[in-house]
């Protein structure tokens, strides 16, 4: 795990902070939205941003202005090869990527577990650890695999908690089917 540089971790700690202050939430919350947002930043980054879509209580964050229910996790769509090896590579290499955010990802601590078995598809949660400024930011990312999207994937920019970091620019699920997977999901 390289080292951020002290003064740009202290910066964006000290900023955030006041972020939560001002919106009146809970700074943990601040800093797991953040340590999401610059991990999904990573994965634009990669070599591996055309694997996945996102989904998920993050897309509210796309579709609303004002924050929407903290969600501890984000939610991807994965394409290509599902095994636990195959996807702990992919997110060591994403964890590595380096980017002058204050935020350091440790790839050695990438985790990778089966979920939803049950379901009928495949599934696996992901746990990274990340650093800013001597707090300790554990991030989860569950990706499923086999869901069809329709219509086609919409190209997002995904909002930033401070202004001059640079967005991630993903593909992400079109609101139309997140309304159809949950009336199907009620039906």
């Amino acid at each position: 795990m390289s080292a951020a540089t002290p003064n740009v971790a202290a910066s964006v700690r000290a900023r955030l902070l006041n972020v939560a202050k001002a919106q009146g939430v809970d700074f943990n919350q601040v800093l797991v939205r953040f340590a999401l947002e610059r991990i999904l930043y990573r994965l634009t980054q990669s070599p591996h941003a055309d694997r996945f879509l996102l989904k998920g209580a993050l897309l509210f964050t796309l579709w609303y202005d004002m924050p929407h229910r903290a969600t501890r996790d984000a939610d991807l769509l994965g394409f290509g090869a599902s095994d636990l090896e195959s996807v702990a590579q992919v997110f060591q290499d994403i964890a590595a990527v380096p980017v002058d955010d204050g935020i350091v990802f440790d790839p050695a601590s990438v985790t990778v577990e089966e979920i939803r078995k049950e379901a009928g598809y495949g599934g696996v949660r992901v746990m990274i650890a990340g650093d800013l400024a001597r707090a300790r930011c554990k991030t989860q990312i569950d990706v499923g695999f086999g869901d069809a999207v329709t219509p086609a994937p919409v190209d997002s920019v995904y909002p930033v908690l401070l202004e001059e970091m640079p967005a991630p620019r993903l593909r992400a699920y079109p609101t139309y089917t997140v309304i159809a997977e949950k009336l199907h999901a009620i039906a």
